[in-house]
């Protein structure tokens, strides 16, 4: 799977939000789109998405039925319980309602069991964000497409809820499946076989391993290393 020379600018605007963006997905490792603030990652994820069209270029991408795209933040009713988002997914993926957690265990680690039986009957407005994220995202990552798309799926969660959510990203890529997720905490890619792709002002400036992009730094600190990127 691949993005060829994808360009795109909104109506009205004098400066293209991407310019001629180039990178593979490579299956086998979670690819990682990082970049500021304002770089196009949520732009680039609705182009692969088909949610807006781009000016030009090429997506060598799974059709639309077989992509998940799961956006930053995900609105349901905060009325709703876990129980109910488990089967509003079943539904719209065409697969078999749920109405027992226990279909689910045999999915999960034994501490993620018990965060889903004591959230099966919880409403999401009592729900801490992490919690919420991460209950969507297992949902989420349980629909069976070619292409998993995530963006920002640990921002603003606890670590413990980040742990979670990152094992079932790393799950997914041990399926066979191909995942991309943006994503700012940088820290967390340090024990994960990560592609890396680095997107700032609208172009890829790096892509390749995680831990050569260190070496090729020369900075330990991601964060560090982040900010030299942009300086350069």
């Amino acid at each position: 799977m691949r993005v060829v020379e994808l360009s795109y600018g909104y109506p009205k605007s004098k400066q293209p939000v991407l310019h001629k963006v180039s990178f593979n997905i490579k299956q086998g490792k979670l690819n990682v789109l990082i970049g500021p603030n304002g770089a196009g990652k949520t732009t680039l994820f609705d182009l692969m998405a088909r949610v807006i069209r781009p000016d030009e270029g090429l997506l060598d991408l799974p059709p639309l039925r077989e992509i998940l795209y799961q956006t930053q933040n995900p609105y349901f009713s905060h009325g709703l319980k876990g129980k109910d988002i488990a089967q509003f997914v079943a539904r719209i993926s065409g697969q078999r309602v749920v109405r027992d957690y226990t279909a689910y265990e045999d999915l999960l680690l034994e501490r993620e069991r018990a965060m889903l039986r004591r959230l099966w009957e919880m409403k999401l407005g009592l729900m801490s964000v992490g919690e919420r994220k991460w209950l969507i995202t297992l949902f989420s990552s349980i629909i069976p497409r070619k292409l998993y798309i995530f963006d920002e799926p640990t921002s603003g969660v606890d670590p413990v809820a980040r742990l979670y959510i990152l094992q079932r990203m790393k799950q997914l890529v041990a399926d066979g499946n191909s995942v991309i997720l943006s994503t700012h905490q940088l820290h967390e890619l340090e024990g994960i076989d990560a592609h890396l792709i680095f997107l700032h002002q609208g172009m890829i400036i790096y892509e390749g391993d995680y831990h050569h992009w260190l070496k090729r730094t020369g900075i330990e600190n991601p964060d560090q290393a982040f900010e030299l990127m942009i300086e350069q």
